[in-house]
């Protein structure tokens, strides 16, 4: 099935982690929905098979950003009617919003139901403020709070909370609480994410003046088991590093994109994906405005990559292995060819044994000691041209 993102790039202000493309002055916000529109526009049968008519089929639609919910319910709006002139999304389809706690209005929310969004992304990042002033949050714990209570008040069943770990004087006990608080708002979904300290972001330019965000290894790992262990008793599945949800409510756009079905992306840097090439859009939203509203002359507001074998080997191994699913051995025989599943299964031997990965019926999965240094096994595990 296909899913649709659209990227809005604006912040009412800076968070100092944040290494997403977004912009503070908002002035040509009305010439980058226009242009956003354009783009829909000229790339509607982007995701059209061939010998496929109408509109195309869509099951998952997600608003990111940026802050998505900086717009007004009347540009949402606009945006959702254009996107229906192009494709059909399914009667069951997820539609989700990011949002910040503090645009989380009795009128937004009931303004957001009426425009059909089902599922909130609402960024907390902590429940306590001293964290969210460190981090120049605008919202404090207690409206973080209260919004998602106003969520479920109006309906919303579907809400996932973000929170942030690893953070500079973050104590267990600390992360805990930040935890069982989440809990006890009974959402269905949580993400959590270590603090990584990114060059582009005002963290990473104030480490490059000695200034040091970094907590210990042991410390690091230590939140990760506390995290783990208190989802798991909570009832959430571990379902990918970075997140945890209850039965029937794993976030199925991003579940599109960890097993690589197609998906199409709107907006300055948005990315897109259809199974043969990559695209991502230009990250300035000066240029996107302008290479929008011209006469667009071969998609001059992206870059595309055909995707080599290695390429899309390399693109399934990143997603396949972050999740519970894992790594098929079948699958990727059938996707890829003896040479490449072989090669894999010969990668993994170090990592069984060093308990990083378990093998069970042909699916290769990460435990949690492997969760714990993901990114550096699925380097490992990666192949090139040398390797073929």
């Amino acid at each position: 099935m296909n899913g649709i993102y659209i990227h809005i790039p604006y912040c009412r202000q800076v968070c100092y982690y944040c290494d997403f493309h977004f912009r503070v002055a908002m002035r040509d916000k009305a010439a980058m929905l226009a242009a956003m529109k354009q783009e829909m526009e000229y790339r509607r049968n982007y995701l059209r098979l061939n010998g496929e008519t109408g509109r195309v089929a869509a099951d998952t639609l997600y608003f990111g950003g940026g802050t998505p919910s900086v717009l007004s319910v009347g540009e949402l709006g606009m945006l959702m009617r254009e996107i229906e002139r192009h494709y059909r999304l399914l009667p069951d389809a997820e539609i989700t919003l990011e949002a910040n706690p503090d645009d989380l209005t009795d009128d937004y929310l009931s303004g957001l139901r009426d425009l059909g969004i089902n599922r909130l992304s609402v960024g907390v990042q902590s429940f306590h403020d001293d964290d969210l002033r460190r981090l120049n949050r605008r919202h404090t714990a207690r409206e973080a709070y209260h919004s998602v209570e106003r969520a479920q008040r109006k309906g919303f069943g579907n809400i996932s909370i973000d929170l942030m770990y690893g953070l500079p004087a973050m104590s267990s006990d600390r992360w805990r609480y930040c935890l069982h608080t989440a809990f006890s708002l009974d959402v269905p979904h949580l993400s959590a994410y270590h603090l990584t300290v990114e060059p582009r972001t005002v963290f990473g330019k104030r480490q490059n003046k000695g200034e040091n965000f970094h907590i210990a290894e042991e410390d690091s790992a230590a939140q990760f088991d506390l995290l783990a262990d208190a989802c798991e008793a909570a009832g959430y599945e571990h379902y990918e590093i970075s997140n945890f949800a209850r039965t029937g409510f794993q976030a199925r756009h991003n579940t599109a994109y960890w097993r690589q079905q197609p998906y199409i992306g709107i907006g300055p840097s948005a990315h897109s994906y259809n199974g043969t090439s990559r695209q991502w859009n230009v990250n300035n939203n000066t240029r996107y405005i302008e290479l929008l509203t011209d006469t667009p002359k071969d998609e001059q507001w992206c870059e595309r990559e055909i995707l080599s074998p290695f390429d899309a080997y390399n693109d399934y191994i990143l997603t396949a292995l972050r999740t519970s699913r894992g790594v098929r051995k079948d699958e990727v025989r059938q996707q890829f060819g003896d040479a490449f599943a072989d090669g894999f299964v010969q990668q993994a031997v170090k990592h069984l044994r060093q308990a990083c990965i378990v093998e069970h019926n042909g699916s290769y999965t990460l435990t949690r000691k492997g969760k714990f240094i993901a990114d550096g096994i699925i380097s490992d595990l990666m192949m090139t041209d040398d390797d073929g």
